[in-house]
């Protein structure tokens, strides 16, 4: 055996041997760091959320992923909210590492998936989904707004503004603290979401537009749209108020 044949063989059997000894390590770890998730027609909320991503090519799937969330009821939006929160650790990125080297036999396993890719997909179904219980939901993702993940904080914001205006029964007041401390958000799009949800609300304030006006001169030309669209709606919200007594109004002067 030549020289480069016989690293290349040294290479594969050292690669045997990790995943050998390491593999049923990481599954066991991943097993146990899933948290515990509600079930539908045999199979787990786990398995339905995996099933929405990757699916341009296969809609039916995604589909068939939304419907078992919406049978799944309460328990399944809770499961997805703290689907918004996942995390890389070691175990799952060690994962990532070692699964395309894994002999053939061994790939029939669940393919490892970031936890960003599960963030974004437990964001979209939770977007489709029809809520009895909003007020439970929300304090979850209030909660979540101040998360270490950026794109935890920004799919958070996206989900609560859709809520602000899909119940507007909602009574968000206790929230406006958090909610003012969101405005903060590193992410433009984040204070963008923020802002329109305390508008929806009816808990907006002069302190909205002046986290909106970084935004104007952001060089994402559609990011600089939103913030200058949220701002007028903001301002129209405010006039609208000043014209009528009963509706408390904000001074943007």
């Amino acid at each position: 055996m030549n020289t480069e044949g016989n690293k290349r063989w040294c290479l594969a059997s050292l690669w045997g041997l990790i995943a050998a000894v390491m593999f049923p390590m990481i599954v066991f770890a991943l097993v146990i760091a899933r948290p515990h998730a509600p079930r539908h027609a045999g199979r787990s909320a786990e398995r339905w959320l995996r099933g929405v991503v990757g699916t341009a090519r296969n809609s039916a799937s995604q589909t068939a992923a939304i419907a078992a969330f919406r049978e799944m009821g309460t328990n399944g939006i809770g499961f997805l909210v703290k689907s918004l929160n996942r995390r890389d650790h070691a175990w799952s990125r060690l994962y990532q590492q070692i699964y395309p080297k894994l002999p053939s036999v061994m790939q029939r396993l669940p393919p490892p998936l970031k936890a960003d890719t599960l963030v974004e997909a437990a964001c979209l179904v939770l977007l489709n989904l029809r809520d009895d219980a909003p007020e439970q939901t929300v304090t979850g993702l209030v909660r979540l707004l101040s998360a270490e993940n950026p794109l935890t904080r920004l799919d958070a914001a996206v989900v609560l503004q859709y809520y602000t205006r899909t119940y507007p029964a909602l009574d968000l007041a206790s929230f406006r603290p958090d909610l003012l401390r969101a405005l903060s958000d590193t992410n433009d799009w984040t204070r963008i979401q923020v802002a329109t949800a305390l508008r929806n609300a009816k808990l907006g304030g002069p302190e909205c537009i002046a986290a909106l006006q970084p935004a104007l001169t952001n060089r994402d030309v559609t990011l600089q749209m939103a913030a200058r669209l949220a701002i007028h709606q903001l301002e129209t919200t405010a006039r609208i108020g000043e014209n009528n007594p009963l509706t408390p109004a904000f001074d943007f002067r």
